[in-house]
């Protein structure tokens, strides 16, 4: 059962990012199956029912969802054999992390959050949502309005510079007709970091993943793969209720959030 994100998590990425070695990381490797490894894991398991809800084709085998911490070198020049960061991410099973349209959360010393996207260019996917920006407006704009996405996720991803918006894109979707590929974003709060430290971290969990699955049931359908399962209803979390009483974000002591 998922108890929580201790702070010796954090304390052992901080370690690997100042000592990113093979050495250090054979050192602390019962670390990283104690505080990362096992709680991941704990957390997917908690979450699946609820990926598998929303859509069943989804995989949530854990050797799929988490991420692993050593890094592929053979292309880059950074070799540095380990990420200072981990996550997870749900997608379909066959594609590349760097593929298709997925949900992910994620966090490292310095930072935590989550999001859905696609990561790289996809043309036809994209040439789909453009046909259906023109055809259907009011379905585009009934999924970035669902309940707990305008005002908790950034919409971002590279545009065609030159790609000419036709004039008939409604004023307020013009933005999303050049993208490249399409992807939005959520930064943990104060809150929300303390909550990681909770097995309430699994209730937010599943409050943001149903407020991502109408854009993940939008793209699936774009892309030919059939209509997902409609969404199950989840409670909101305390950290997003409190945030709504009172209006504004929460700012916990630095005793219960900071790592």
């Amino acid at each position: 059962m998922f108890t929580g994100i201790r702070k010796e998590a954090v304390d052992f990425l901080i370690g690997l990012k100042l000592n990113n070695n093979e050495t250090y990381y054979r050192e602390h490797l019962d670390d990283y199956e104690r505080e990362l490894k096992t709680p991941l894991r704990e957390l997917n398991e908690a979450l699946t029912p609820v990926i598998h809800t929303l859509d069943p084709d989804l995989d949530t085998r854990p050797v799929s969802v988490i991420a692993r911490l050593r890094r592929d070198t053979r292309f880059t020049k950074d070799k540095s054999p380990f990420r200072d960061h981990i996550w997870m991410g749900w997608r379909y099973p066959g594609e590349r992390r760097s593929e298709g349209f997925h949900m992910y959360w994620g966090f490292g010393p310095d930072w935590m959050g989550w999001g859905c996207g696609s990561y790289g260019t996809d043309r036809p996917l994209m040439d789909a949502f453009r046909q259906r920006i023109l055809t259907a407006p009011d379905q585009i704009r009934e999924v970035f309005r669902a309940e707990g996405f305008p005002d908790r996720y950034t919409i971002g991803g590279e545009v065609y510079r030159k790609m000419k918006v036709p004039e008939s894109v409604p004023e307020d979707l013009r933005a999303l007709y050049p993208l490249k590929y399409l992807e939005v974003a959520h930064n943990g709060t104060e809150n929300e970091w303390a909550l990681m430290k909770t097995p309430e971290f699994v209730r937010q969990m599943i409050y943001e993943i149903n407020a991502m699955t109408p854009l993940l049931r939008l793209m699936k359908e774009l892309r030919g793969n059939g209509d997902p399962v409609t969404p199950m209803e989840a409670p909101k979390p305390e950290a997003v209720l409190e945030e709504e009483r009172t209006g504004k974000i929460i700012v916990r002591s630095a005793d219960e959030f900071e790592f």
